[in-house]
């Protein structure tokens, strides 16, 4: 259930929302008498899950746009048909913001941040996940070309880590999903003209 106020500059979407998964999926670590692990996806009983989530889109200049969604939620999960103490009851929330900065002679820069605070699994807890992406592109060849500059997770702190807990065994982990990646690359339209974001028009039947 949502609703839309649409704004001179932008946009604000409020939602509430409940999610019933059947079967959910997530990884399970079994650890045998030798002490050798596996961790694999596996199926648990099911998970209720119910929150609320707002995001916004305003210009607050015309060379400068903002994002934001923010997600705040419940997840109950039951995983007792594989081991009666897979449960979990987690609060927990995530955000993204979004900047776009229109600059001189055709500059166009974008700044992402991501976090994704704690919370509760079937086998223990996970502890917060933040980054930041940015890129930065400029049209040349007048007009048919675009080259693009981009940082993904410019400190290297896209890190996940994690405590699992099982009958016979206690772990802490800290991965790194990958290292900082800079990529440089050029496109050419033939014969069509760079695409322009539209803005979006109201349904009928919205306020």
């Amino acid at each position: 259930m949502g609703h839309i106020k649409y704004l001179e500059q932008g946009a604000f979407t409020t939602s509430l929302y409940y999610r019933y998964t059947k079967g959910k999926i997530e990884s399970i670590r079994r650890v045998d008498d030798d002490g050798n692990f596996t961790t694999k996806p596996e199926n648990l009983n099911m998970q209720n899950a119910f929150g609320a989530e707002f995001t916004g889109s305003y210009s607050i200049f015309r060379w400068w746009k903002q994002d934001l969604n923010v997600n705040f939620f419940r997840a109950i999960t039951d995983g007792k048909n594989i081991n009666e103490k897979y449960s979990s009851n987690t609060y927990s929330w995530f955000s993204r913001s979004t900047s776009k900065f229109s600059l001189v002679n055709s500059i166009d820069l974008q700044i992402r941040a991501n976090y994704e605070a704690p919370q509760k699994t079937a086998q223990g807890s996970r502890k917060s996940l933040y980054y930041i992406d940015l890129a930065a592109s400029k049209d040349i060849l007048s007009g048919k070309g675009t080259i693009t500059f981009n940082v993904l997770d410019v400190f290297n702190s896209r890190r996940t880590r994690s405590i699992t807990e099982g009958i016979n065994f206690f772990s802490e982990g800290n991965s790194l999903f990958r290292k900082r990646q800079i990529n440089l690359t050029l496109s050419y339209r033939l014969n069509q003209s760079k695409p322009v974001e539209k803005p979006k028009k109201k349904l009928e039947g919205e306020e």
